[in-house]
């Protein structure tokens, strides 16, 4: 069956912060207000919430390139990477002073994207502007999960402090919990992240109890990306099972066959098995092409209609959930995906 859920927005507990026009930056030009050397005037404090005095400084960052210490408590803050990393910033109530172009999600707040100083017209997938994050003037740069290159590291570490893991790790083998920890003891707001982190454990426990029929059941989320094939999603260890665990269901026994390897190939398509089978599609003809298939249409969950399409193309699908569950885990965004999880589940009968 195909699914449109509508798509879910989370009430906002945060105050949007000082307002500032979103400047686009291109190559390495200066934000409006910036000095003739690059640096922004206005005051810092309006960034980030009062101080709670638990960190420390000055205060080591242990990475996997190497240490940078933050002498002082930052005041402007540099994003660049994957969505969680601006997420962390928004979930404590701190506003960074440079982002990258990428980060409209839905469940981000735009008026308290409004407030960043710089959104760099670059994305994530284009090599990193370091003129651009220089100009911004940061005394700290967020980065984790997204620097795999020491050099990258080097010329960032010139710049300012560079927080990011302490060890390199897969994407969707990242705590969104640790990333929120890092980001609230780096600007000493501990108190806030942990904050965070339990309003978003609340909120999964709320979409939980509504639904008690996920419990003891087993869900297989992929994506059919068509020419390169299908990926497995909910891989043993991997976040989105950890997030459809927390919903209530069980682990699949047959996640383990996709951790070395998430392709799904022809041969392997009798693993996608599952009490409630979910199938993202770039577009519909995709999504023909796939359940026309004589082997995927003899799968027990599709033959028995439990198998839910989804199509990422289509407005009000929620198919950026698919983007959560892969590298996109948040303090904000994880509220929004289960939400999305659970609209799926409803158009099958689990009970």
């Amino acid at each position: 069956m195909t699914v449109t859920t509508p798509v879910p927005r989370r009430p906002r507990a945060l105050p949007a912060l000082a307002l500032a026009a979103v400047v686009a930056l291109s190559g390495c030009a200066s934000p409006d207000g910036a000095d003739p050397e690059g640096a922004p005037e206005g005051p810092a404090a309006d960034l980030l919430p009062a101080a709670e005095g638990t960190t420390e400084y000055p205060l080591t960052l242990t990475t996997w390139a190497g240490e940078t210490v933050l002498e002082e408590r930052p005041e402007r803050v540099a994003v660049i990477g994957f969505s969680p990393n601006l997420d962390a910033l928004e979930a404590i109530g701190a506003t960074p002073v440079y982002a990258l172009s990428d980060e409209d999600w839905e469940w981000r707040d735009p008026e308290w994207l409004s407030g960043v100083e710089v959104v760099d017209t670059a994305t994530r997938r284009d090599p990193l502007n370091f003129e651009g994050i220089a100009a911004s003037a940061p005394d700290l740069i967020v980065a984790a999960n997204f620097i795999f290159d020491e050099n990258d590291y080097e010329r960032l570490s010139d710049i300012a402090p560079v927080l990011d893991n302490p060890e390199q790790v897969e994407g969707d083998q990242i705590d969104w919990r640790e990333t929120q920890r890092m980001v609230g003891e780096a600007l000493d707001l501990g108190a806030a992240a942990e904050e965070a982190i339990d309003g978003a454990e609340q909120a999964v426990g709320a979409v939980a109890a509504e639904h008690p029929e996920f419990a003891g059941r087993t869900i297989t989320i992929a994506y059919d990306y068509a020419e390169t094939g299908m990926d497995y999603y909910t891989v043993t260890g991997g976040t989105a099972e950890g997030i459809v665990g927390q919903l209530g269901f069980e682990p699949n026994p047959l996640a383990e066959e996709f951790v070395a390897d998430p392709g799904v190939s022809e041969e392997r398509l009798g693993l996608l098995d599952a009490d409630l089978l979910v199938v993202f599609y770039n577009n519909d003809a995709d999504r023909r092409a796939r359940e026309e298939g004589e082997l995927f249409r003899t799968l027990a969950p599709v033959a028995e209609d439990r198998y839910v399409s989804v199509l990422s193309d289509e407005e009000g699908s929620g198919g950026n959930a698919t983007w959560v569950l892969r590298r996109g885990a948040s303090a904000l965004s994880v509220p929004w995906a289960v939400e999305v999880v659970a609209g799926w589940a409803e158009e099958v009968d689990l009970a």
